[in-house]
Order: structure tokens, then sequence, then C-alpha cells
């Protein structure tokens, strides 16, 4: 089944400069309504939020970022993408956006690696955040991060920099045309409707200086950090949120559910959902559900899920 898409809901393009790189984010509708910050994951973009847009903007602003590194955003030469990178540019953005007239505290819904940082950024500024919604973005479970860590260190941090004196030397994935593009993003994730990898595919894609087409996103996103977080130093944090949160996961997803290894039970406040017939971007999967929990969430229902 296909969804509407916000041809119809006004759209403003702005950025913002931190350090020398162009961050940006898109508004979304009428500025005077209730905002609403979608943060997108690892090797994503903004537009991947477009058909949340389209189904919320008669109640909400939102507004849409792009990671550095990702989407419209500048690029880090030579690589400059940590956890830490990444809450500051949102506390920037932010400040931006408070500046701009908007509320000082929103309401924050991060898919992945954006789920965990809209959860940092709650835990770091709680006077700034009035409802979380994080999909798969808690971090690594117990389980998986010692099976990540039972490898030495010093064989992780040499597969790390080998693979990244391979990236130096390679060139980037380049596509003759567009359509080649929206293939492999077809293939790679067979549980998109056509019409989905499509719109998805094509606004990640940027022309290639040598020719042809590239993924707008830096190459060097998706390489695992050698020193994964443990659970044990990210869990205290998530206890520090004052905020209802509300977690979505999907059952056929690579990730684990919190409520079978017990990472919900750190937070306050917070709630689960997970969908069935849906993998790591159930928000894609199972649109219509994710969007009927999201605007009760947002809307202070207690009949999410």
């Amino acid at each position: 089944m296909t969804h509407a898409l916000p041809t119809n809901v006004p759209v403003e393009e702005c950025s913002f400069t931190v350090a020398g790189l162009r961050l940006a984010y898109r508004i979304w509708g009428d500025p005077s309504k209730p905002a609403v910050l979608l943060q997108h994951g690892g090797k994503d973009h903004a537009r991947s939020w477009d058909w949340t847009v389209a189904a919320l903007a008669d109640e909400y602003c939102l507004i849409a970022p792009d990671l550095r590194g990702h989407g419209d955003s500048d690029h880090v030469p030579g690589g400059g993408y940590s956890a830490s990178d990444n809450l500051a540019d949102l506390a920037m953005l932010m400040d931006e956006l408070a500046e701009r007239g908007f509320a000082r505290a929103l309401p924050l819904v991060g898919h992945s690696a954006g789920g965990n940082l809209v959860l940092r950024y709650a835990a770091a500024y709680p006077e700034r955040v009035t409802r979380i919604v994080s999909m798969e973005g808690l971090g690594f479970s117990q389980k998986s991060y010692d099976e990540v860590t039972a490898t030495p260190l010093r064989e992780r941090m040499r597969k790390a920099a080998e693979r990244r004196l391979m990236l130096s030397k390679a060139a980037p994935r380049r596509f003759a045309d567009p359509e080649e593009a929206v293939a492999r993003m077809a293939g790679l994730h067979k549980q998109l409707h056509p019409d989905q990898a499509r719109h998805l595919a094509l606004n990640a894609l940027t022309r290639a200086e040598e020719g042809g087409w590239r993924w707008k996103h830096d190459p060097v996103m998706g390489f695992l950090d050698p020193r994964p977080v443990p659970p044990s130093e990210y869990l205290p944090l998530y206890a520090e949120i004052p905020c209802p949160v509300l977690l979505m996961y999907g059952l056929e997803s690579w990730a684990t559910s919190p409520r079978e290894d017990g990472r919900i039970d750190a937070f306050r406040d917070a709630r689960l959902i997970e969908y069935e017939r849906a993998g790591h971007w159930l928000h894609h999967d199972r649109f219509e559900a994710f969007i009927a929990d999201l605007r009760a969430f947002l809307e202070g229902s207690e009949e999410a899920g």
C-alpha cells in the first residue's frame, strides 16, 4: 500500500553552521502549530520522514534535520561523527529553533541512531524535552555487547583502522543512473513497497563529481565503533530522563527487544510497543500502526499501542 507524500505541505529549507559545517533541516507545515522534531538514523536522511510529515501536518509543525554527513548536511573532512558531535549539533539546533520562536521544550522522535541521539539529548537536557519516541535506538544489549567485545580490543581497533584505510583507497559506490540506485535500495530492503524504495533512494542520491550518482551520506558512516558503549554506562543515563518515553521495536528486526533483556526497566516512565511483521524500519513496514501510536502518544493518550 502506498502512502501520501507532503506535496501540499509548505516547507522551509533551513541550515545552521557548526564549526564550519553547514547542517540542513526542514520545517514542514505551519510554525504556529505544536512542533515535533523527527531525527533519522544512520545512512538515512530527513526525507525518510516525508510520509510521517504528510500524516501529521494538519496537527503539527514537523522539523526534520539531516545529521552531519547525511542528506543535505556537510560531510566532515576525515570523519568526525562521534555521539558527542551529534549531541552538540542537536543542542545547537534546539537553540536555533527556540530563537526562531519555537517552544524551548519539544517532543523528539528518533529512529535507530537518531533514537539513541534523542534519548541522550533528553538525559543531558531534560528541561528541553517533553516526550520521547525512540524506535530501535537504545544501543547494544548486554548480549550483543558481550558478543562484540569477545574479540580482543586490539583486533577490533586494527580492523577499524584497516577498513578506514581501505575506504581511503577505494572509490565510493557509483551508480550509472538513479534507477540503478532504486534497484539497490529495493534489493537491500525487500520489505519496502516499491514506491517507498524509490522515494527513499532518489532522495538519498546526489550527482558524483566523477560522473554518475552516489549516496549522499559520507562513506565512512556505518563503521562499528571498536569500543562500543556498554549498557552499564548508558542505562543510568536513561534513568535520568523524567519525561514520558515510548520505545518501539519490530519483532522481525535484528535489534533485540528491551522487554526481553530488561533494558526498559532503566527508565522512570517508559512504555514499549512491539510490531509484528516489522523489521528495523518499522515506521515504513507498519506505517498506519506507527502513525496511530505516534499520534496517540503525542496527544498524551494512554491508548498508544
